[in-house]
This record gives structure tokens, C-alpha cells and sequence, in this order.
């Protein structure tokens, strides 16, 4: 773009010279400055031209980084939070950890050797231990869990650039989780060991066509009931509130009649499945539109959308960063006719205050479609140099979601310490889970939990 504007002005350029020297070589010198004055204003228009495209080009490169960023993400997205000077990256980053969820960033600097020398090797990871204290109104009893809001998992990124804007590589992704929070219940207190292959695929991006993924992986519809821009979200507090305790079954008081935490609340995101899967490139300001089909007649589709923004009808606010999504699914599901989902969350990056809301519902065959709906305020802020600080409220309520005429209510409170330099995040919660369901009296479960995730 930046070439075809300068031609014209080159040949103006050229012409003149060759004009010029003539003249002179006959000492008989006609300027004319009518000429040279449009020559002049040509110029000028030219390097005006040159800087709104340069200025277009920069507001679409922050767009797109700010999307991409959702990443690795998600928690990958990221997997990846910073400091309160760059707190829009940082958002960025957890965002990804919240999402995972689910895009290829950039590499890291440091990577190891390959069996390849054109291929880039990425090794990360990370362990995310936790304490839960469980009163199902039968007894209190503590567990010791791997959290399976982000269980512990290594992965493995390899990477080539083919041209500047295009790169083909392949992600393999390994849960190993001792004793899975969402697994242990009061009667198995040591569920075992959890191996889990999350994600193996290969991928192609260009920044002009978008990407597109063959193999094991998130779906189209994954992570989009779950994005959310609060510190707390990554490791702990999130719309998927059972699963630091899914296992856990509700009592009457004295013995075990109910379901499963994991059963009775559910927040309808999508999953991961073998599929194939495209992502378009940024769309206009910060829209992304994905689709997958998978194995066993599933389809997803959704739309991604965000952004910085600083300025609200010619009233400065400061910074706001948003992250939203809107998933359609078939789950093949034979009393399904179609699952959706939805998230948005919005920071105000110099207070730290965060607000986010979720939702998801199934159209079903039979009785009143089951649905659930999430709320959360969070506040980030840095009460300490070695990193920032995060605390977090929240409430759902689900009906229908495991038995017609189910009431399901849940609320916490979160709170999370950064350690920047040694990569850890220290946290705790505490929960509360409620179920009422005609003709059937459960207990209240109230659970404790103490964690820390550490990446690597």
C-alpha cells in the first residue's frame, strides 16, 4: 500500500531532474514556480495520505493484538497478568487464561531445540494444587485436589514461519491431575490419577485468511460462557462455579441422596472434541467470527468481539477493555435441539473494577428448557510491588438442569495474590451451593479452598 502511494511522487521527482539539469546547461534557468508550488502541495497530500494509512494500520495491528491476546489465551488464553502500567496487556493476557482457552499467541524468546532446526519448540506448563474444607451439612471433611478450574497440564508449541504474515504449526496439551477436584466425592475421597489429552493438532494462520486448526481441540462454542477480565478468573472464580468441587453429592442431613455438584450446576459452554475448526482474521473493530464441526455430528459457531476504548460519546472515562462471545451449538443430543451461550466482561483499567456476566440455555425436546445465569463484580489492584492483588464476588442460579423443577443457587467470594517473579498465584475461596428440587429436602454445601497455581 505504502509503495503504490510513493510511485507517483517518485516520477514527479524523476521528471524534474530530468528537466532541471537541461535548463542549467544552458544557463538559461525558467523556474516555474507555479510548477513547483503543485509539485509542492502534491508532496504534501501524498505525505498526509502516508500518515492516515499509517495511523489506520496501527488502530487495526492493536485490535487484532488485543484479540489475539485472548490468549494463549485463555489460559493458555493465556495462560497467560502483568502490572498496573501496561493493565490493558495484563487483561489481555488473563483473558486468555480465562478462555484458554483457546488461541495460539506468539512463542515465547526462550524455546528449546526442535527436531527441526526451521521449527520453533515452546515448552509450558503449570501445577494448580488446592485445599477444599467440604461441610455438606452431614459432616466437614477436607480434600486435597488437583483444581480443575485449570488443572495442571504441559504442553508443547511447535512453530514455523513460511512467509511474514503466515505460520503452520502443532500444540500438544496434557492434563495430569492427581485427585481432580471436580472427581473426589465423600465417598472417594482418592479419585486416582487424571490423564487427559486436551489438545492435539496442527494449525495454520495467515493474518489476511484467519486460522485453521485439524485435530484435538477447543470447539467453535468453548470458553464463550466463559470469558472474563477479573484476576480471580484464571485460577479460581469463574462462571464454572462447580468445578472446584463437582464431585461433592448433597445430603439430606445424614445421608447422600442427591447429585453431583458438577451434575446440578452447569454453566452450558461448549468443550473440547476432535474437529476441524476456522477462525476468521479481525473483523472491522474487533469481531471474529468461528466454526467447527466434530466428531459425532457436532456443530459450533460463535462470534468474538472486543476492544480498548477511552473515550464514551466525547466524555474521557479512561481505559475500558471488553471481551464478549455468542456460541450456537448442536451437541447431538438426542432431548437437544440446540445449546447457547454467552459471555461479556468489561474492565475499567484505572480503578481496576470489572464487571462480568454470563449465560447459557438448551432448547429442549421435553419440559421447560434448562438455563443458567452468571454475575460477577471484581477489583484489581496492586497493594504490593512484587505483584497485584484481586478479589472477587459472585452469584448463579441454574433451573432445570439436572431434573424439571430444579433450583440452583450459588454465590462466593474470591480473593488472589500475584508473585510475579516466581510465577505463582496464591488464592482462596469461599462457596455456597443450594439446591431445591419438589418433593426432596438437600443441605446447603458450604466449601472452603485455599490454592496456588504455579506456571512454567
Amino acid at each position: 500500500m505504502l509503495k503504490r502511494a510513493w510511485f507517483p511522487v517518485v516520477v514527479l521527482i524523476i521528471a524534474a531532474r530530468a528537466i532541471l539539469p537541461q535548463a542549467a546547461s544552458a544557463q538559461t534557468v525558467a523556474v516555474d514556480a507555479a510548477l513547483l508550488e503543485q509539485l509542492q502541495q502534491l508532496i504534501e497530500q501524498q505525505q498526509q495520505q502516508l500518515n492516515e494509512q499509517s495511523n489506520q494500520l496501527r488502530t487495526q495491528s492493536e485490535t487484532i493484538e488485543v484479540l489475539r491476546s485472548r490468549v494463549d489465551q485463555m489460559e493458555e488464553k493465556t495462560t497467560e497478568t502483568q502490572t498496573m502500567a501496561s493493565q490493558a496487556q495484563t487483561t489481555a493476557d488473563r483473558a486468555a487464561n480465562t478462555a484458554q482457552r483457546a488461541s495460539v499467541g506468539d512463542l515465547p524468546e526462550t524455546v528449546v531445540t526442535s527436531g527441526n532446526d526451521r521449527v520453533r519448540l515452546a515448552i509450558s506448563g503449570q501445577i494448580n494444587r488446592a485445599v477444599n474444607m467440604v461441610d455438606d451439612g452431614a459432616k466437614t471433611e477436607a480434600f486435597f485436589v488437583d483444581n480443575d478450574v485449570s488443572n495442571s497440564r504441559l504442553r508443547f508449541v511447535g512453530s514455523a514461519d513460511v512467509t511474514d504474515d503466515t505460520t503452520l504449526g502443532s500444540i500438544i496439551e496434557v492434563a495430569f491431575s492427581p485427585n481432580n477436584s471436580s472427581d473426589v466425592s465423600q465417598d472417594d475421597e482418592s479419585d486416582g490419577d487424571l490423564t487427559d489429552l486436551r489438545r492435539v493438532e496442527a494449525y495454520a494462520r495467515n493474518d489476511s485468511y484467519g486460522r485453521l486448526l485439524f485435530g484435538k481441540g477447543s470447539a467453535a462454542a468453548d470458553d464463550t460462557a466463559e470469558y472474563d477480565l477479573s484476576l480471580v478468573a484464571g485460577p479460581i472464580m469463574y462462571s464454572g462455579v462447580a468445578d472446584i468441587v463437582g464431585g461433592i453429592v448433597f445430603t439430606d442431613g445424614t445421608n447422600r441422596i442427591g447429585p453431583g455438584v458438577g451434575t446440578a450446576f452447569f454453566n452450558f459452554d461448549g468443550d473440547r472434541q476432535d474437529r476441524v475448526r476456522y477462525d476468521s482474521p479481525v473483523i472491522g473493530p474487533g469481531l471474529q467470527i468461528s466454526a467447527s464441526a466434530g466428531s459425532n455430528e457436532r456443530y459450533d459457531a460463535s462470534i468474538t468481539w472486543g476492544g480498548d476504548y477511552g473515550d464514551w460519546s466525547g466524555v474521557d472515562i479512561g481505559s475500558v477493555t471488553t471481551l464478549a462471545a455468542l456460541s450456537i451449538r448442536n451437541p447431538n443430543d438426542d432431548n437437544v435441539d440446540y445449546r447457547l451461550a454467552g459471555s461479556g466482561s468489561a474492565l475499567h483499567n484505572p480503578t481496576g473494577i470489572s464487571v462480568t456476566l454470563a449465560g447459557g440455555m438448551d432448547e429442549a425436546d421435553t419440559g421447560d428448557n434448562p438455563y443458567n445465569i452468571y454475575g460477577k463484580l471484581g477489583w484489581d489492584t496492586s497493594f504490593f510491588s512484587f505483584g497485584q492483588t484481586g478479589f472477587g464476588i459472585d452469584y448463579t442460579y441454574g433451573e432445570n438442569v439436572d431434573a424439571q423443577g430444579d433450583e440452583g443457587t450459588s454465590f462466593g467470594f474470591a480473593a488472589i495474590q500475584l508473585l510475579d517473579d516466581f510465577s505463582t498465584e496464591l488464592y482462596a475461596q469461599l462457596r455456597y451451593f443450594d439446591l431445591d428440587r419438589t418433593g426432596t429436602s438437600f443441605d446447603e454445601i458450604i466449601v472452603g479452598t485455599v490454592g496456588a497455581r504455579v506456571k512454567f
